[in-house]
């Protein structure tokens, strides 16, 4: 399905917004059998306003999407010409925190390695 030209991909995607009602990008590409990069596409040109001033797509909300990516907020798209909703800002103590555990774990593992480190965490 990914031969498919731009008329195509736009009513399968208003298709499947108006099957499942809201939809990520990720969730799109699943469905239609296309790249996330293509979902994105197609999703970003039906959010901006067309030449007669109406958008086809909102977006409703952000979610934290960990599909094995990055963590980051990933959004939620309804049909309809409504405002979009607000990106939410980055929490970042929230991050720091995620990273210093994560050094942590390396840090203090039950390694050979580990144990030559004079800086590792007790």
């Amino acid at each position: 399905m990914s031969s498919l030209n731009r008329g195509q991909r736009v009513i399968d995607t208003t298709a499947a917004i108006v099957e499942f009602g809201e939809i990520t990008a990720s969730e799109l590409a699943e469905y239609l059998g296309i790249t996330r990069y293509d979902a994105h596409a197609v999703l970003n040109r039906m959010n901006k306003r067309t030449k007669a001033g109406l958008k086809r797509i909102y977006v409703v909300r952000y979610i934290d999407d960990h599909d094995g990516a990055r963590t980051y907020p990933r959004a939620v798209f309804a049909m309809g010409d409504k405002p979009d909703a607000k990106k939410p800002k980055a929490d970042q103590l929230a991050v720091k925190r995620r990273y210093y555990a994560r050094l942590k774990s390396r840090t203090t593992m039950n390694s050979v390695f580990n144990l030559g480190m004079h800086w590792r965490a007790a």
